[in-house]
């Protein structure tokens, strides 16, 4: 059997309440799948809908990066939610992709994955997967966030001058269908949304600290300023703390730097 996504071949797996059972898009190509998504929220779609592609020509990473998404080699997703959330709370929600990401992977493929802050899914000390939120927000409420996910599963699927960096599920095991890593993400992000939003940032804490590959090791924070310090832990907002060779402890924007090992990437 051909491994794709058609909606007839995932939606009958599904475990979740609401994520996957709204307005969906699973289409043969796209420019890219957050911007489908945004759309679509746009136009009222509800908590839970989502938009797949096989293929997407625009791809974006953190920071302005481009992602290759290819046909048919990975999962490129993007999920909107409508969280019982303060505005402030929205970063905290590319942690609970990330752990939902590491227990899909580990669950539906056997790779015990980690996280590198705030949400690079980390194996063999190369990147499996990248996570994009797309905020849609007053200063009162949230109107949406889209969830944005690119899995890489099978070989071919990033260029060969990225080979010390990215990494396939393909190259380490037997990948599973995508459609078992679609369902089994759903339902752990699905889970990990519910404890964010009835326990707040200690609902997810615990769990996201386990599979840190940041926390307790020392980095480079490259950004307006650079340095390099040893990562103790995260705040309540999601923020990096690092801690300079200096003893002050600095607080870590995601959205202003990467930090990476001061031996590479990881």
């Amino acid at each position: 059997m051909m491994d794709t996504l058609t909606q007839e071949g995932w939606l009958p797996l599904l475990e979740t309440r609401l994520l996957g059972r709204g307005e969906n898009r699973c289409l043969d190509s796209t420019d890219s799948t957050n911007i489908q998504a945004r759309r679509m929220a746009l136009a009222g779609a509800p908590h839970g809908s989502l938009c797949l592609s096989e293929t997407q020509s625009a791809g974006k990473g953190r920071l302005g990066r481009s992602w290759e998404s290819p046909a048919g080699k990975g999962l490129w997703l993007s999920v909107i939610i409508r969280p019982r959330l303060k505005p402030e709370q929205a970063p905290l929600v590319t942690l609970c992709a990330a752990i939902a990401m590491a227990r899909s992977v580990r669950e539906a493929a056997g790779l015990e994955a980690r996280i590198k802050w705030p949400n690079d899914l980390i194996y063999a000390g190369r990147k499996l997967c990248g996570i994009l939120l797309e905020i849609g927000a007053t200063v009162e409420e949230i109107n949406y966030i889209i969830v944005g996910t690119g899995l890489n599963v099978y070989e071919g699927v990033y260029s060969p001058e990225l080979k010390d960096r990215a990494a396939a599920i393909a190259e380490f095991t037997e990948p599973p269908e995508r459609r078992r890593l679609l369902v089994s993400y759903l339902a752990a992000l699905e889970d990990v949304l519910d404890r964010l939003e009835t326990q707040g940032f200690r609902g997810i804490e615990e769990e996201y600290a386990a599979l840190s590959c940041t926390i307790g090791s020392d980095v480079n924070v490259i950004g307006a300023q650079q340095f390099t310090g040893r990562a103790e832990a995260i705040d309540e907002t999601g923020a990096l703390l690092v801690r300079t060779g200096e003893g002050e402890l600095c607080r870590v924007l995601a959205g202003d730097v990467s930090v990476r090992g001061v031996m590479g990437y990881v």
